[in-house]
């Protein structure tokens, strides 16, 4: 176990127990829990037979290292502590006025200039803070500051704030991580809750370690998610990374990470495998078998790792009658009819026209529009009025089905095809869908090899299931959806040309929800069963939302509304949050500077001639925004909410601008999380601006 050693000047203080070396000792305890051994130590008590042999030795100025070099075997692991303060204990000092002098008091002046510059380093640079001095009088100072000594503070002083005691920075834990290479799940995440509690000056740097802590939080849990055990390895079988799942299947109980892979099962002789590039085996293991894929990864073209995935053909049986459940679940009935397509919208109009037409033939179909435009209600319509109307009407998602069952689904297997199949075999859907229509939604992402197949069917009508040795004619209608663009996929290479012009014999292409706006409002009724009235305000925001999640989102926003049923006239306040803002910024119309009151004239030539005039008078606004609503106005908000505004801006671009707007005074910017502000200046500016636009 590695171990740390705390120096502190003594174990008493003022006829008081010195708190210093306890307060350390629970920091380090805290992000590192169990996998450090703590040892204190005080400098007034040392002798000539002490000898300080921990892994760090932590001191609190370089003053103390100097001082015990002599007790400790190995000095290079005396590493000076950079101390910060606790967020609870510093947010006091932001309520102090602008330009009050605040005596900031410790026991010793080398302590007191510390937490100055720490002080001043987090953002406490609105008040002049003035290091305490023993023998001096400050009687002209009506606030001290002091870091849990408040006796220490004359009794003349009529302001007293504790801002607790000072606590290890992350500097100096992010150097106890690299240097003792304590970097296991459970101290990752103690260091997050710890990051959270305390002030830092190197934000950039931390944050960087804050993203990869939950960046890998993410990853493990998505790798926990999956049914098949997942594995890498280093060239030589050394595991880096693997998820419960492989352990459940190939039953070990404990963490694997850094121990060989044909050391742990041995029996399975997996070196084997090291020198292929790919692997698809299938072994037999504790009575169970085991689908093996393994495959190379290289890094920066050389660096080579081994991917391998397990997983249980039991599993895929399961899954395989999970899927054909549901599917026969669903009836395989088309329910919604042209009637149920709610819309004033002449585009929509002509698409209903032309599919009732095109319902008559037997011709393939190819929809296209954005995710939640309606494509699947659509086809199901189409159905409806067709001659198959009273045929199967089978839907099935090839982006929503692994690559491995998907053609299976399609089209079937015949008995004892693979391991693992069903006894009897299983008809496709293109055999069960016979006489009547496949829905193959999310048409643009079915694999390769499966649109050449697919183009087979289209031009033969027939099909040959897995594993079988004779072909079955079918007769089915193929309406096929895709959310992506067909013609760029085309030229991309990623689906097949031969088949696109197959499939788009009538093509449809439904428009997004924000080319349909006076169906809106029309829709949140339908779906809101007409109970509510709904405000200028709330309709003029409704208009000006982009809607990228389409109908499928306004049906969401409907559900909202129903919930909290804020009725019967609906304000912006009944809208969920995210889409107010969509009115808050709007660009500008305003050009003239001949407009422009006096006052205000040399900010706006200003603004013209160094920025985008519309957008610093967006961003202005937005900042006004966040103000309003509580809302952290940095530079990444800003960006989020001028984006739902339909205004991309480089980060770049808009430091520049919040730049000018500080320098005119129009903004403050706030060091620190805090972000930036609208000044007085910049609200008359704001008002003047818009009487005039």
């Amino acid at each position: 176990m590695k171990s740390i050693a705390i120096v502190s000047d003594s174990a008493f203080k003022n006829n008081r127990v010195n708190p210093v070396g306890k307060i350390l000792s629970k920091n380090i305890r805290d992000v590192f829990g169990s996998n450090v051994h703590i040892n204190n130590y005080y400098i007034d008590q040392l002798t000539d037979h002490d000898i300080i042999k921990e892994n760090l030795i932590l001191v609190m100025a370089s003053s103390r290292a100097n001082m015990i070099k002599d007790y400790v075997e190995n000095p290079s692991n005396i590493i000076v502590v950079k101390r910060t303060f606790l967020k609870s204990g510093v947010y006091p000092l932001f309520s102090i006025p602008k330009d009050t002098d605040v005596l900031v008091v410790n026991d010793d002046i080398e302590t007191v200039l510390e937490s100055v510059s720490s002080l001043y380093h987090i953002g406490v640079n609105h008040v002049n803070l003035v290091p305490f001095e023993k023998g001096k009088s400050y009687t002209y100072i009506h606030t001290a500051i002091s870091p849990s000594e408040l006796e220490l503070i004359p009794n003349y002083i009529e302001n007293k704030i504790d801002v607790g005691s000072r606590v290890i920075d992350i500097s100096t834990i992010l150097f106890i991580i690299k240097t003792l290479k304590i970097q296991d799940k459970e101290t990752q995440m103690n260091f997050y809750d710890y990051y959270q509690k305390i002030f830092s000056p190197n934000d950039s740097i931390e944050d960087n370690y804050n993203n990869l802590l939950v960046r890998t939080e993410e990853l493990d849990f998505l790798l926990d998610l999956s049914h098949d055990g997942i594995l890498l390895t280093d060239q030589k079988g050394k595991i880096l990374i693997h998820n419960k799942r492989f352990r459940e299947i190939l039953d070990i109980t404990k963490n694997q990470i850094d121990k060989h892979l044909h050391n742990i099962l041995p029996e399975l002789n997996f070196k084997q495998y090291y020198h292929h590039k790919t692997i698809d085996d299938l072994i037999h293991y504790h009575n169970k078998y085991i689908n093996v894929v393994k495959k190379e990864i290289i890094h920066y073209n050389k660096d080579i790792k081994m991917y391998f995935s397990f997983q249980e053909v039991t599993y895929i049986k399961k899954l395989e009658q999970n899927l054909t459940h549901k599917l026969r679940q669903k009836g395989h009935v088309a329910k919604y009819t042209f009637t149920d397509i709610v819309s004033q919208s002449k585009t929509i109009s002509t698409i209903i026209e032309k599919s009732k037409k095109i319902a008559q033939s037997d011709l393939t179909v190819l929809i296209t529009g954005e995710s939640g435009t309606g494509k699947e209600v659509l086809a199901q319509a189409l159905h409806n009025v067709s001659k198959r109307k009273n045929q199967p009407f089978i839907a099935i998602n090839a982006a929503a089905i692994p690559e491995n069952l998907l053609e299976s689904e399609l089209f079937g297997y015949a008995k004892g095809s693979f391991t693992g199949a069903l006894k009897d075999g299983k008809k496709g859907i293109f055999e069960m869908a016979s006489t009547g229509t496949i829905f193959l939604d999310e048409i643009g992402d079915m694999p390769n090899h499966l649109q050449s197949k697919l183009l087979r069917v289209l031009q033969e009508k027939q099909i040959t299931p897995i594993g079988a040795d004779h072909i079955i004619d079918i007769d089915v209608r193929i309406i096929a959806a895709t959310h992506k663009n067909p013609i760029e996929m085309v030229e991309t290479g990623s689906f097949r040309r031969d088949l696109f012009y197959r499939l788009n014999i009538f093509p449809l292409e439904l428009p997004p929800l924000r080319k349909r706006k006076e169906d809106i409002l029309l829709l949140l009724n339908h779906f809101t069963n007409y109970k509510y009235n709904f405000s200028d305000a709330c309709i003029e925001i409704l208009q000006a939302y982009n809607w990228p999640g389409n109908i499928r989102e306004l049906s969401n926003v409907a559900h909202y509304i129903k919930t909290l049923d804020e009725g019967p006239l609906l304000t912006p306040y009944a809208l969920p949050n995210y889409i107010i803002p969509a009115l808050s910024i709007q660009k500008p119309v305003f050009d003239s500077k001949e407009q422009i009151t006096i006052p205000f004239k040399k900010e706006y030539i200003c603004l013209e001639e160094k920025t985008n005039l519309k957008i610093s008078i967006s961003v202005l606004q937005a900042i006004k925004l966040l103000n309003e609503i509580n809302k952290t106005s940095g530079r990444k908000h800003l960006l989020e909410l001028l984006k739902k505004s339909a205004l991309a801006l480089q980060e770049s671009e808009l430091r520049r601008i919040i730049k000018h707007l500080d320098a005119m005074d129009l903004i403050i910017i706030k060091k620190g999380r805090t972000g930036n502000f609208i000044t007085e200046k910049g609200l008359q500016f704001l008002t003047i601006y818009q009487q005039n636009s």
